[in-house]
């Protein structure tokens, strides 16, 4: 029972662990910035009030981050500052909207040639290329033997059909014992 609950507690603590990582996460990007949505910011409201470690994160943070930025000062930048501003970032907008319609050659090259899996597209080529090999090894080396039937049934019946007793003295027994022995 005391092994359980040392493993439940455990665990308890890892999966709290995990939840104030992400609670950390939202606190640093949307919650400081006050963009995060009224269900979102109520869960993490509820969080910050029992967890202790995560309230002294976001204090921390609005210590380091935000306080610093309250009292300071905006600077404005006259308008030909801002107007040059805007035309740069809409030529360069521009310019990477018409290299976009371009292709690079490479990248029209790797389209054609595209093969989603090439160690399987290599093993089948190389597997082809032996196979044609082989049957082609076979096909054009490999001689043709030419088999005269009427010779061969000649053989085959002349040692069938010879008597036993003509072999002058060396009986081996059967006309196909003398072939073999």
């Amino acid at each position: 029972m005391l092994a359980w609950r040392t493993w439940y507690e455990g665990r308890r603590d890892k999966v709290n662990a995990m939840n104030c990582k992400r609670i950390q996460e939202f606190i640093i990007t949307d919650y400081i910035d006050g963009q995060m949505g009224d269900k979102q910011k109520g869960l993490i409201d509820q969080h910050l009030a029992h967890c202790h470690a995560c309230k002294g994160y976001l204090d921390s943070i609005r210590n380091e981050a935000v306080n610093p930025f309250v009292n300071a000062t905006k600077v404005v930048p006259d308008d030909f500052l801002w107007t040059q501003i805007k035309k740069t970032i809409e030529q360069e907008e521009q310019q990477r909207v018409e290299n976009s319609f371009i292709p690079d050659f490479w990248e029209r090259v790797r389209a054609l040639v595209h093969v989603p899996r090439p160690a399987f597209a290599l093993a089948t080529v190389a597997t082809a290329v032996i196979m044609i090999g082989i049957t082609s090894q076979f096909m054009f080396n490999n001689q043709i033997v030419k088999i005269n039937a009427q010779d061969q049934v000649m053989y085959l019946s002349s040692l069938i059909d010879e008597p036993a007793g003509t072999n002058n003295g060396n009986d081996l027994g059967t006309p196909i014992e003398k072939v073999f022995l």
